[in-house]
């Protein structure tokens, strides 16, 4: 089988992947996290307000060290703080998904005619 068609059904599978570990992490570790901000008094960020553009923001800085860095759009200590074991793998699942998507859409885009 050819690397072009590998990677295309590759690719299937981990925007499938993408999209339902998304959904996932936005419905349910992002929510337990900003409730958990809030009863700390620290407010989620205002900048995202259901569009979930929040959601690499908050899975960079439960893997990252250096997200973790307080900045005025984002405050990434308590999402490493208040994620649980859960919002990693889930987290853990979307970052390979997107990588791997992004991966194969090149290799497809290179090797396709």
């Amino acid at each position: 089988m050819p690397a072009a068609h590998l990677a295309g059904y590759s690719l299937i599978v981990f925007m499938i992947g993408t999209f339902a570990s998304g959904i996932l992490f936005s419905r349910i570790s992002v929510k337990h996290i900003n409730k958990n901000m809030e009863k700390d008094g620290v407010l989620p960020p205002s900048w995202d307000k259901g569009i979930g553009a929040s959601v690499s923001f908050y899975i960079f800085s439960m893997f990252f060290e250096r997200s973790r860095i307080p900045t005025p759009m984002f405050d990434g200590r308590f999402v490493a703080k208040y994620s649980r074991p859960i919002d990693k793998v889930i987290g853990a699942v979307h970052l390979i998904s997107v990588t791997g998507m992004m991966l194969c859409l090149c290799i497809v885009s290179y090797f396709s005619k």
